[in-house]
C-alpha cells in the first residue's frame, strides 16, 4: 500500500472514529440520560434540527473529501500540505469544524435537549479555543502571508455569502 493510500485510510478512520465518539455516542448518552424539553409544538424545532444536522454532515463529509482530494491533512495535529481556500473554504476558514458544530446544534434541536445544547456550545467553545490557540498559529507558521491574507478575507465561523475569489 502506498503512503498516499495509507494517509487516506488513516484520515477516513480518524474522521469516522471522531464522528462516532463526539457526534453519535456522546450525544446519545446525553439524550439517553436526560429528559427532553417539554414544549407544546416541537415539530418545527425538530425539522430545523434535522435540517441543520443534515447540513452539518454534508459540510463535514465535503470538507474531509476536499482535503483528501487536495492531498492535505484533515487529521488534528497533522500539518497540512496545502492551504485550501476554495469551495466552502472560500466562505469559512473551518468548514469541517463548522460541520461538527452544525451536527451537534442540530441534534440538540432534533432531540429538544438542553443538556445536548450545552454540550454543543461547550464543544464549540473548545473547538474555538483549539483553533485560535493551536491550529491557526500553526497555519500561519506553515503558510505565512498567504494564510494571513486568507484570515483577513474569510471569517472563522460564520460563512460569507459569496465565495472568496
Amino acid at each position: 500500500m502506498s503512503d498516499q493510500n495509507t494517509a487516506v485510510l488513516k484520515t477516513i478512520l480518524v474522521a469516522l472514529v471522531l464522528s462516532a465518539v463526539f457526534l453519535v455516542t456522546v450525544p446519545w448518552l446525553i439524550v439517553r440520560s436526560t429528559e427532553a424539553v417539554l414544549a407544546a409544538n416541537l415539530l418545527p424545532v425538530r425539522i430545523a434540527g434535522a435540517s441543520l444536522t443534515a447540513f452539518g454532515v454534508y459540510l463535514y463529509i465535503w470538507s474531509v473529501r476536499r482535503l483528501l482530494l487536495r492531498r492535505t491533512s484533515a487529521i488534528p495535529g497533522v500539518a497540512p500540505a496545502q492551504l485550501e481556500t476554495s469551495g466552502w473554504y472560500g466562505r469559512v476558514r473551518h468548514p469541517l469544524l463548522l460541520g461538527v458544530v452544525a451536527v451537534l446544534l442540530g441534534e440538540a434541536a432534533l432531540f429538544a435537549s438542553l443538556p445536548l445544547l450545552a454540550y454543543a456550545l461547550a464543544y464549540w467553545l473548545w473547538l474555538h479555543l483549539f483553533v485560535t490557540r493551536k491550529e491557526e498559529p500553526d497555519l500561519i507558521a506553515a503558510f505565512g502571508d498567504d494564510y494571513r491574507r486568507y484570515v483577513q478575507e474569510v471569517p472563522r465561523w460564520i460563512p460569507n455569502r459569496r465565495r472568496r475569489a
